[in-house]
């Protein structure tokens, strides 16, 4: 069993991401983007060309049951041998210190059968507003099809729509596919990730008995062109 190459879980795992004080204005641009609605246009066009694919948004607090369950499946269908491999559980995947609910995007087929989503937050992290992705799963019979990197585009979308200068995910340092694949979509170390913080994160023994960190926090800034493309909006 292999998770697939963009199933992940994230987690805080005690990391001290809140310590740095935000920027001004940076929990008014949060709250604004958890309180607004909707996805944008740039956001739908990552699943461009599929038309028998729909990119659905939903609240936690409005996931119908059966989806509820389904999303639970898929995390323990692509993290159960991740998680062992880590020393996590389901337990480590907390929420952290989020502004509103979850938030989904669903990737349902033709007959509104889940075949992946991501689960994000909105929040401050080192100062700046984000989107921290909580959860990226797709059905293994979805995977290696390229829509990990549409899902993941659709996010980015999403969090640049709502001004956000940032997403932001941690990576089990065990799932080496689900950290090439977010190398490859633009995603470098944050600067709170555990390894480059010495003397503030205390190495831990691993499941395989070497001493490391079990995960890593990755993050990609609001490209250029998108910030410079606020001005243009009255």
């Amino acid at each position: 069993l292999q998770a697939g190459p963009v199933a992940f879980s994230s987690a805080r795992k005690e990391t001290d991401l809140h310590s740095m004080p935000p920027r001004r204005n940076a929990a008014d641009v949060v709250a604004a983007a958890a309180a607004a609605e909707g996805l944008s246009p740039a956001a739908v066009a990552a699943f461009a060309g599929l038309p028998d694919l729909t990119l659905r948004p939903c609240r936690a607090s409005a996931l119908p049951p059966e989806l509820e369950r389904a999303t639970a499946a898929l995390v323990r269908d692509n993290m159960d041998e991740v998680f062992a491999a880590s020393g996590w559980d389901e337990a480590d995947a907390e929420e952290g210190c989020a502004v509103g609910e979850p938030l989904y995007l669903l990737l349902l087929d033709a007959r509104d059968a889940l075949l992946g989503f991501v689960q994000c937050e909105f929040s401050v992290e080192a100062g700046e507003p984000a989107l921290y992705v909580t959860e990226l799963q797709l059905a293994r019979h979805a995977q290696r099809r390229g829509l990990g990197a549409r899902l993941t585009a659709a996010a980015e979308a999403l969090a640049w729509d709502r001004g956000l200068a940032q997403v932001v995910l941690t990576v089990q340092t065990a799932n080496r596919a689900a950290l090439a694949f977010y190398a490859r979509q633009g995603y470098g170390a944050s600067c709170c990730s555990p390894e480059l913080c010495p003397g503030e994160f205390e190495p831990e023994e691993l499941p395989d008995g070497s001493v490391g960190f079990s995960y890593r926090i990755l993050q990609k800034p609001r490209p250029r062109r998108a910030a410079e493309g606020e001005g243009g909006h009255g």
